[in-house]
C-alpha cells in the first residue's frame, strides 16, 4: 500500500508553472466565477475532479515565499450551474487527488511519502473531518476506507485500516482491531518488546457477499540490526481478511493464508 501511494505521488499530472485558476476553466469551457479576484493568480500544488456532476479544484496561490499557505477550494454544479468558494486557512501539503463519493468530497493532500492530510468536505464544501491517511477504497453511503498515515522513517511499517463514516462523522480502526494502539505504523509482535511488526495491505476491495470487503494482509516480524535498520526476523505471511462493514463496528475475520 505504501508503494501505491509512492506511485500515486510520482504520477501526478505535470503541472505548468504558469498555471491560473482562469487558464484551468477556460480549458473546460467553464464559466469564471464572479465573485473570486485569483483567478489570474498563479496557482501551485493542485489537482482537480472532473465529472459528470460538476468541477472540484483544491489549489494554492503560488506565492514569493514558494510555501503553501491557504488551501483553496472551488467547485461548480452542472445541474445548477453555479459556484461555490471554500478557504482554508491552514494547508494540507501538496494536493494529490480530489475525489467524490455520494455526496462527500475526499481532498488528499501530502505531509511525507507515507502520510497525508485527507480532508472531508460536503458537496457544500462544509468540512466534516480531517483523517491522518489516504482513501483506499470508497463505499455506499459516502464511507470510506483510509490507510492510517504512518512515520516514514522507521524499522518497521505496521500498516493500518480505518472505516470513516462522514454521515456519522465516525472514524473506527477496521484492521487491525486494535489499530488505535498503533503509533503511525510503529508496532510489535505481541508479547515481544524486541521484534516490530511490518504489515501491508494488497488488492482491497468489495467483497464476493454484499456489506463485506476484503484484502490480503501481508505481514513480516522485523528487528534492529546494528545500524538500527530492520531486518527479517521471521517467515512472511500472507492472509486474507474479510470484514463485515454494513454494522458498527465492523468485524474482520481470517479466512485463509496464502502461500507464496
Amino acid at each position: 500500500m505504501l508503494l501505491a501511494l509512492l506511485l500515486l505521488l510520482l504520477f501526478q499530472p505535470v503541472q505548468k508553472a504558469s498555471a491560473t485558476l482562469g487558464a484551468e476553466l477556460l480549458a473546460r469551457n467553464l464559466p469564471a466565477p464572479a465573485d473570486l479576484a485569483d483567478l489570474d493568480q498563479p496557482i501551485t500544488s493542485y489537482a482537480f475532479l472532473d465529472d459528470s456532476r460538476g468541477f472540484v479544484i483544491a489549489y494554492y496561490v503560488r506565492e514569493s515565499d514558494e510555501s503553501l499557505h491557504e488551501l483553496r477550494v472551488r467547485s461548480f454544479d452542472s445541474r445548477s450551474r453555479t459556484w461555490r468558494s471554500k478557504t482554508f486557512a491552514e494547508p494540507i501539503g501538496s494536493i494529490v487527488k480530489v475525489e467524490r463519493n455520494a455526496g462527500y468530497l475526499y481532498i488528499t493532500g501530502h505531509s511525507s511519502p507515507s502520510a497525508t492530510p485527507l480532508l472531508v468536505l460536503s458537496e457544500n464544501l462544509t468540512p466534516r473531518r480531517e483523517l491522518d491517511g489516504w482513501p483506499v477504497l470508497m463505499l455506499e453511503g459516502g464511507r470510506v476506507i483510509f490507510h492510517r498515515s504512518m512515520a516514514h522513517f522507521a524499522p518497521a511499517h505496521a500498516g493500518a485500516l480505518a472505516l470513516y463514516d462522514p454521515a456519522a462523522d465516525r472514524e473506527d480502526s477496521l484492521y487491525p482491531p486494535a489499530a488505535a494502539k498503533n503509533e503511525r505504523g510503529i508496532e510489535m509482535m505481541p508479547g515481544s518488546t524486541r521484534l516490530f511488526v511490518d504489515r501491508s495491505f494488497v488488492d482491497v476491495k468489495t467483497g464476493k457477499v454484499g456489506g463485506t470487503v476484503e484484502f490480503v494482509a501481508v505481514e513480516q516480524p522485523m528487528r534492529l540490526n546494528q545500524n538500527n535498520g530492520g531486518e527479517p526476523a521471521g517467515e512472511t505471511e500472507r492472509r486474507l481478511v474479510v470484514c463485515r462493514v454494513a454494522s458498527s463496528p465492523a468485524v474482520c475475520e481470517h479466512r485463509s493464508a496464502i502461500q507464496d
